[in-house]
């Protein structure tokens, strides 16, 4: 909403009154994503994470208002290069921390306007639809963009009158389940319910059934995350056909694709049901501002590199984001899996040919996997159909019967009457 420069005095940025186009995302960098990248080779540096040292834009990196490093490239077994363009500290002094808190200060007049018009918005559009909907809900990520959402929910709201409700993939980062946890605790305390959603499918299993998801092929969503809320709602409210509102954290200034999404829609986000966003206008700044402002939780995803937590191998990954995946999490915890256990999935179903070590790193470096456009290019599609083109006929024949064909037909296209 705001826009913001950068503030030399205290390492941070400075939002000013005036509206913003499009943000380019600031993000805190804190020691642990300058170790993953390397710059602990050109840098001097205490390994502590109380408070951020600079900001990063991309994969520009600013110190105290001045441009000191860019990174180019990367992929998932590859780091990406740093172009070093300024010397942070003369004669290779220490970094000096961000002063977070005279940064909230600075900024405290114009995020408490921006606050109180959110936090009003999120209350008339309780009352507004507190006739229409059977429950109300905060879609919890363990995300910062969720965990803003929540902070400003339960401010505006009477506890009792709205859940929190997780959607655990069982693909998440293993930060992801400390921050759910935090949030589990603070829910009891304050009296809020507290609901976990997850699907009967391992991911394991189901992404050797159906292939891992392609950036055209996104069903991970809809199996692990989107299906399991609702029946996980269904159950709570014991009503199959509930009216449901949730409160998400996202932002227009994500995507392309969310700037266009209105404060309140009906099946925009899953089909009959009503989504609140309340913080879509809010860019990263002021997001990070008031994280800050409140003392609230920060995923380690974060301090790590990653500029979004979410799943741990995903699609839609840049390839940045991956080779920071990859640093960080290729071994799998009590509490999650890893890249590692996903990885080799991809390459297991696969139909390409990949004998070598030097094939299959190639692969997995340019992330041919994430153009599957169909079944075919699984290794698992030849022990289930076979196709062939004779004559301008395209014809596919199945081996595996295991439903009516009537059934399976649908997934081509309109219903016939045949």
């Amino acid at each position: 909403m705001y826009a913001y420069e950068w503030d030399s005095s205290t390492g941070g940025y400075l939002l000013t009154p005036m509206p913003l186009a499009f943000s380019k995302e600031p993000r805190p960098v804190y020691y642990k994503e300058l170790d993953v990248l390397g710059f602990d080779k050109y840098w001097n540096y205490d390994k502590n994470d109380s408070f951020p040292y600079m900001w990063a834009e991309a994969n520009n990196y600013y110190y105290r208002g001045r441009l000191v490093a860019k990174t180019k490239g990367g992929s998932l077994y590859t780091a990406p290069e740093l172009v070093l363009i300024d010397a942070p500290e003369p004669e290779g002094y220490p970094l000096r921390f961000v002063d977070i808190p005279a940064m909230v200060e600075k900024n405290r007049q114009l995020m408490e306007q921006l606050v109180q018009e959110t936090i009003k918005k999120i209350y008339n559009t309780f009352i507004e639809y507190k006739d229409k909907v059977d429950v109300f809900y905060v879609a919890f990520s363990g995300g910062k963009d969720s965990v803003v959402t929540l902070d400003l929910v339960q401010r505006a709201l009477p506890h009792n009158v709205f859940k929190v409700l997780f959607g655990d993939t069982g693909m998440e980062f293993p930060d992801i389940y400390d921050v759910v946890e935090n949030i589990r605790r603070f829910c009891e305390e304050e009296k809020i319910d507290f609901l976990v959603s997850k699907s009967e499918l391992s991911p394991l299993d189901s992404w050797r059934t159906f292939g891992p998801p392609a950036q055209t092929i996104r069903w991970c969503c809809s199996v692990h995350k989107t299906a399991p809320q609702i029946i996980k709602l269904r159950e709570y409210t014991n009503n199959p056909h509930f009216r449901g509102m949730a409160f998400t954290g996202i932002r227009g200034d994500e995507s392309a694709s969310r700037s266009e999404y209105n404060d309140v829609s009906l099946g925009e986000k899953v089909r009959g049901q009503y989504s609140c966003h309340p913080i879509l206008e809010w860019n990263s700044a002021e997001l990070f501002n008031y994280i800050y402002t409140r003392n609230l939780i920060i995923n380690e995803a974060y301090k790590k590199g990653n500029s979004r937590a979410g799943c741990l191998v995903c699609p839609m990954a840049t390839y940045k984001n991956m080779f920071f995946k990859e640093a960080c999490y290729r071994t799998p915890t009590e509490k999650s899996y890893s890249t590692t256990d996903f990885n080799e999935i991809i390459l297991e179903t696969s139909s390409k040919i990949l004998n070598t070590k030097k094939q299959r790193n190639e692969f997995m470096e340019i992330g041919g996997w994430k153009a599957r456009r169909s079944g075919r290019e699984l290794s698992i599609a030849s022990s289930s159909c076979t196709d062939s083109f004779e004559k301008g006929v395209f014809r596919i024949k199945s081996l595996r019967k295991s439903s009516d064909w009537k059934e399976w037909i649908k997934t081509i296209g309109q219903k016939s009457h045949c």
